[in-house]
C-alpha cells in the first residue's frame, strides 16, 4: 500500500512566519552552527599548536562544506581509490612493447627523411651578377633623367 504525499497548507501570515522560522532554523543547524564549530576549532588549533592564520565564519562554513563534501565521497560507495603496484610485465610483453617502439623509432625517421624532401629548393645558376648590376644601375639613371628641372 502505497500512500500519497503529504501536502503542507501554509495559511496567512502565520504559516508564512512559520515556514519561515523552520527555514531559518535548518539552516542555523545544519549549516551556521557547524561553521561556526569549525571556525573554533581550526582558530584554537591555529592558534595553540600550529601557526596558520585564523578564519572567519564564512571562512568556517567553506571548512565545513569540504568537510561534508569529502564525507559524502568518501562512504559513497561507487567512489573509490586504489593503491596497487602495477604488475611487472612479462618476457612476452616487453618484447612486443620493444617491437612497437622500433617502428615508431623508423616511422620517425621515415616521417623527417620526408620533411626534409619537400624543403629542396631550385637554384638558377645561369643568371650572372652582372646583369643584375646593370640593371639597377639602369634604373637608377632613368630615374634621375625624369626629374623635373628647375
Amino acid at each position: 500500500m502505497r500512500k500519497g504525499p503529504k501536502i503542507i497548507q501554509i495559511n496567512g501570515y502565520r504559516g508564512i512566519f512559520l515556514a519561515g522560522f523552520i527555514v531559518i532554523c535548518l539552516i542555523a543547524g545544519f549549516v551556521l552552527f557547524p561553521a561556526k564549530v569549525a571556525a573554533f576549532l581550526w582558530n584554537y588549533v591555529a592558534a595553540n599548536y600550529i601557526s596558520l592564520p585564523k578564519i572567519s565564519l564564512w571562512q568556517g562554513g567553506l571548512l565545513w562544506a569540504m568537510t561534508v563534501i569529502s564525507i559524502y565521497l568518501i562512504n559513497n560507495k561507487s567512489f573509490s581509490i586504489s593503491f596497487a603496484q602495477p604488475k611487472e610485465l612479462s618476457d612476452a610483453e616487453m618484447r612486443i612493447l620493444m617491437e612497437r617502439i622500433q617502428m615508431q623509432k623508423q616511422a620517425q625517421r621515415l616521417n623527417a627523411m620526408i620533411m626534409k624532401s619537400n624543403d629542396i629548393h631550385i637554384i638558377n645558376k645561369d643568371i650572372p651578377q652582372q646583369n643584375i648590376k646593370t640593371d639597377s644601375t639602369e634604373q637608377s639613371a632613368n630615374i634621375n633623367d625624369e626629374k623635373p628641372q628647375q
